[in-house]
């Protein structure tokens, strides 16, 4: 039944805004005002993108290494970008994607939380004083001018000079709009007083928030009705608390497409503002009296409503930083008990399972809360990335018949040991099962992930994009070439003739020498020298097993151990050896950062394969 009235829903709202806006023009002219209002906010937060670009990760990690840092980095972006909820999203986004800590996250969030105040002494000070459509108009023919260009520098300031003038515009209309709704928000005569007043009033506020998604927005819609005489001050109060607290909505929302790092935080949030909200209403009375002394302070007049408005916001949110920074440490501890890091999917959950028992995979690290900026985007990309070549290497030894223990750092001498231990029937995988259950998947949201990536990324992050795709697909195909390879396996491996099952035995321990050794290479965090000299070796020894076995073969065959047909099914499966470390070789080249080296320049590129018309029972 909602699919089936789903589709009225719009015309239905446009038709019953048309009838409201020809009954009252001042309803018009006030929901054109928070719409600029809202619009400005969406392009000053498309020019924060543009400008942060690829240095957003180099900001965080000097900016957050200390609790401090973090606080004031969440007020000064907030200050900047003039939405708390913005920061939010991207801070849940920075922590999913493994960005910051829980700690720098919790900090950025709470000061964002207090950086929000910044707008409300703005719009105090200036706003609701001066005529702001006079500073919009060159503004937006300026943001529209400098955002068409194509640089990423220029489009970004346009974005952050129309996002401006769009706001100065949409303040001027709400003040206009304001003028025509005598007592509109005025319940006094209402059977309601008291606390019951205070309740209402803040619930309006969060539904406000909650409705336009941006407690700025909802915070200029108080500013402006108290200014325009159509709310009183004390109501003014309660709705600013309940504007406030309706910023959860947001933090909710990017919660649900996030993973538990980024749940952690959503909770720490909705954990302040709800304390935050509690203890304001609670103590509302002495925060008024506080107010009224600090204004006597600072030479704000009593009856300077709008500036002891956005005092109040400031105090309360002060207030609670000042209950809820001593808490932080607990905070941590309980939240990570509550929602702990979910288990690498690339490491079998339980070893007394074999790998076709595990459960079926998907994705581990991306999220939809990691596309709202193209850095963490790119960072929970190169994670899945690097989690498909550990699952790509377990599937690889899986499909060559080696046990869990080739995936380990093991030594070359236990790696020939555990090749010439006869595979058990029980113990042998199913290479194309394993794909269909552990790789494809994983690979199906990389694919699906990279198409709602923002394709305006800068030429480096392009770079990066490209890579991680080039990366992902030669881990396929490795792992399909490891399909082909086990077809013949799986006849010969139990073959009585020592030179067919000594052949198999030596395409097994190069392909379990590929898994030990690239896998260690990923363990080399930053050793460029170690990395260099592995990948040279991985090159040197590569040609000449190549050579060593094509000789071999001919040996056995000019002994007549082997015959012709014995001896081309061995050589097409060399080659698909060949190819499984050739793309293992390529995508973790990729992954470690270094140019990748032509390795068919080392072994030549392998002959077309040939067919098998017949092979060995």
């Amino acid at each position: 039944m909602r699919n089936i009235f789903k589709p009225f829903w719009v015309p239905v709202l446009l038709l019953a805004l048309i009838v409201l806006f020809v009954w009252k023009s001042d309803l018009a002219t006030l929901a054109a005002g928070i719409a600029l209002f809202m619009l400005g906010m969406f392009h000053l937060q498309d020019g924060f993108r543009a400008f942060t670009g690829g240095a957003l990760e180099r900001w965080l990690k000097r900016s957050t290494n200390r609790l401090w840092k973090s606080l004031l980095f969440g007020v000064a972006s907030t200050a900047l970008v003039q939405s708390s909820s913005l920061i939010t999203l991207l801070t849940i986004a920075f922590l999913s994607a493994g960005m910051i800590s829980l700690v720098a996250g919790i900090g950025i969030v709470f000061g964002a939380n207090l950086g929000t105040t910044t707008g409300a002494w703005l719009i105090a000070l200036v706003g609701l004083k001066v005529d702001l459509s006079i500073a919009a108009m060159p503004l937006l023919v300026f943001g529209v001018l400098l955002g068409r260009r194509v640089e990423n520098l220029w489009k970004g300031l346009g974005q952050l000079l129309l996002g401006i003038g769009l706001l100065f515009l949409g303040i001027d209309l709400m003040k206009a709009g304001f003028a025509g709704f005598e007592g509109l928000l005025r319940l006094e005569s209402m059977p309601v007083s008291g606390w019951t007043s205070v309740l209402i009033y803040a619930f309006i506020g969060l539904m406000a928030t909650v409705l336009m998604q941006s407690s700025h927005a909802a915070l200029m819609l108080t500013l402006a009705a108290l200014a325009s005489g159509q709310l009183l001050y004390g109501n003014a109060l309660a709705m600013a608390v309940g504007a406030n607290l309706g910023t959860t909505v947001t933090a909710v929302i990017g919660a649900i497409g996030s993973n538990n790092a980024g749940r952690r935080l959503a909770a720490a949030h909705i954990l302040f503002n709800l304390v935050t909200a509690v203890v304001a209403l609670a103590f509302l009375p002495a925060l008024v009296r506080s107010v009224d002394w600090t204004a006597a302070l600072l030479g704000i007049a009593a009856d300077a409503h709008t500036l002891k408005l956005a005092l109040f916001h400031t105090l309360f949110n002060v207030l609670g930083l000042v209950i809820m920074l001593p808490m932080i440490p607990l905070l941590v501890k309980y939240l990570m008990r509550w929602l702990p890091d979910l288990p690498s999917l690339a490491t079998p959950t339980d070893e007394s399972l074999s790998l076709s028992e595990q459960p079926r995979m998907r994705a581990r690290f991306l999220n939809d809360s990691a596309l709202l900026h193209s850095d963490t985007a790119l960072k929970v990309l190169d994670q899945e990335v690097r989690n498909l070549a550990a699952l790509a290497r377990q599937v690889v030894a899986a499909a060559v018949y080696l046990p869990p223990a080739a995936l380990q750092d093991i030594s070359r001498e236990r790696l020939h040991r555990l090749v010439l231990r006869a595979v058990p029937l029980e113990q042998r995988e199913d290479a194309e099962a394993l794909y269909e259950r552990h790789v494809k998947g994983v690979y199906a949201d990389i694919i699906d992930f990279c198409s709602r990536i923002d394709r305006s990324l800068r030429p480096e992050q392009q770079k990066l994009l490209l890579d991680d795709n080039a990366a992902a697909r030669e881990l396929i195909e490795a792992v399909k070439a490891a399909n082909y390879l086990q077809r013949n396996l799986r006849k010969q491996i139990d073959s009585t003739q020592p030179a067919i099952h000594q052949a198999y035995d030596m395409l097994r321990e190069q392909c379990g020498l590929a898994v030990v050794e690239l896998g260690r290479l990923l363990d080399m965090h930053g050793d460029r020298e170690a990395q260099t000299e592995l990948f040279e070796r991985y090159e040197e020894e590569e040609a000449l097993f190549a050579e060593h076995y094509q000789q071999t073969v001919q040996n056995h065959l000019r002994d007549r151990q082997l015959d012709g047909w014995q001896a081309t099914s061995m050589l097409n499966d060399l080659h698909a050896a060949l190819r499984i470390r050739r793309h293992l070789f390529r995508a973790h080249g990729v992954l470690v950062e270094k140019p990748l080296a032509p390795i068919d320049a080392v072994l030549g590129e392998p002959p077309a394969r040939i067919e098998p018309s017949l092979t060995l029972p």
